[in-house]
């Protein structure tokens, strides 16, 4: 397969799975933030990734409908109206409530890190900028001395002409 379609193929599947493969991190700062993770941060960053996409809203409504379904119809007609969790779906609640309480400080943590790489990249923005005002200003510094230089040129042409031909003066 050519480089070309591997990359297609690629982008295909983080279409389909966001969470899957690796993210392109073009930017150097980035990049060096990314590779300075720790292994609990890797995957604080890969959960929230899942946990924030619609496959994941999708697949878990499929799963509370398909518990509700399994206990109050199933259940009830092959175990003889026993059902693992009936109605009020106390399990269910409780399963939701743990879930929730585990995934709210792993997406707190994912985003500290979404923190710490904007952080990062605001203060390199801001270290280019610097450097950028240093350039204009140096670049704004050569040209009034350009301008004064061709002023001079100027000057100094006028009174050569005038020195060559006195009369046109």
């Amino acid at each position: 397969m050519s480089q070309s379609g591997s990359q297609e193929q690629s982008r295909r599947k983080r279409q389909l799975y966001p969470w899957s493969g690796a993210r392109d991190l073009r930017h150097p700062v980035i990049r060096k933030v990314q590779d300075n993770r720790t292994v609990g941060e890797r995957v604080a960053d890969d959960i929230a990734s899942f946990g924030g996409s619609w496959p994941f809203i999708f697949m878990f409504l499929g799963l509370i409908a398909a518990w509700m379904v399994l206990n109050a119809v199933f259940l009830a007609r092959v175990l003889h109206h026993r059902q693992f969790d009936p109605y009020p779906f106390i399990a269910l609640n409780l399963m939701l409530s743990a879930l929730a309480g585990l995934q709210a400080p792993i997406i707190m943590m994912s985003q500290n890190r979404a923190a710490t790489r904007d952080e990062a990249l605001a203060g390199h923005h801001y270290e280019e900028s610097q450097k950028m005002e240093q350039l204009l200003a140096t670049s704004n510094a050569l040209l009034q001395t350009n301008t004064d230089l061709t002023k001079a040129i100027h000057d100094l042409t006028v009174q050569i002409h005038r020195s060559v031909a006195p009369g046109r003066g």
